[in-house]
């Protein structure tokens, strides 16, 4: 991961303002891990560029031993605690931050990020406090690992595009275009970056794209909803309802309303023929 990424850099902005409206601590900072320590570079509610550029080494200062316990740490008396080495105070004291929280991010058990919450006051922390700090910390881990899965896969796909001429020189079965295309969709839901959302979409129209279409449009009842398209990609995977409501999070009996109408729409007789009805008019690869 490239810290100067946009996309991740807005992930990690918009957490701290969300860490600093859910722990009620004015003031939130972090960055991303790299080689030689990890860079403070994103900020909310300071008051100067003091922290701006700051290397936390493992092992130093409050960030740090958060980074060498790789958990959440916490002081209500920052310049008096004795557990910190303090080589960050002049810092930390031209914000005049006296409570202080640091979270390490951890995706794939690597440390990619870390955040702080402080608080210009002495103050006992309480666990709701901390349990939303650590809410935080969990997201954003969440936000980067679907981010970067989804940048793999769509590189991937550009890769495939790039070197294919026709449906044919893919080495993909229509069981796998169908696979790809369910992940993507169901990783659309997840996310809230427009910009990837987009991509998304222009990866999936790619991928119906290469399903033959019949030459006469449906006679049925209307298009699909977005939910009964999930619905219908799951399906198309040979999912039972079950397991199609567990995914989606949806009731058992939801998703037997969503095919019923799916399969009046396209006209089919049972599962089987909605798949090839489906795939037949473009809707699923």
């Amino acid at each position: 991961m490239t810290t100067d990424s946009l996309p991740q850099v807005a992930l990690l902005e918009r957490t701290l303002n969300t860490l600093a409206a859910r722990t009620g601590f004015p003031v939130a900072f972090g960055g991303f891990a790299e080689s030689g320590g990890t860079v403070l570079t994103s900020f909310a509610g300071t008051r100067t560029g003091a922290l701006r550029g700051l290397v936390i080494q493992p092992g130093q200062g409050l960030g740090g031993l958060a980074l060498a316990r790789r958990e959440l740490t916490a002081t209500g008396a920052y310049h008096q605690s004795p557990d910190i080495i303090h080589s960050y105070d002049r810092e930390i004291g031209v914000e005049g931050i006296i409570t202080l929280l640091a979270i390490p991010v951890v995706v794939d058990n690597q440390v990619r990020a870390l955040i702080y919450a402080g608080l210009r006051d002495r103050s006992q922390l309480t666990d709701e406090t901390l349990a939303a700090a650590a809410g935080e910390a969990r997201r954003l881990a969440w936000e980067l690992s679907v981010h970067e899965e989804t940048e793999r896969r769509l590189a991937v796909l550009s890769a495939s595009e790039a070197h294919a001429t026709h449906a044919s020189d893919l080495a993909l079965s229509q069981e796998d275009l169908t696979v790809l295309y369910t992940e993507l969709r169901d990783i659309a839901r997840l996310i809230e970056d427009p910009e990837l959302a987009q991509r998304l979409s222009t990866a999936g129209s790619m991928l119906r794209a290469r399903q033959p279409r019949e030459v006469a449009g449906s006679r049925g009842a209307g298009p699909l909803s977005t939910r009964e398209l999930d619905v219908l990609t799951h399906l198309a995977l040979g999912k039972r309802n079950a397991l199609i409501g567990a995914h989606l999070d949806l009731a058992e009996s939801t998703v037997k309303s969503y095919i019923a109408s799916v399969m009046r729409k396209l006209e089919a007789a049972n599962r089987f023929d909605l798949v090839l009805r489906a795939r037949s008019r473009g809707l699923i690869p």
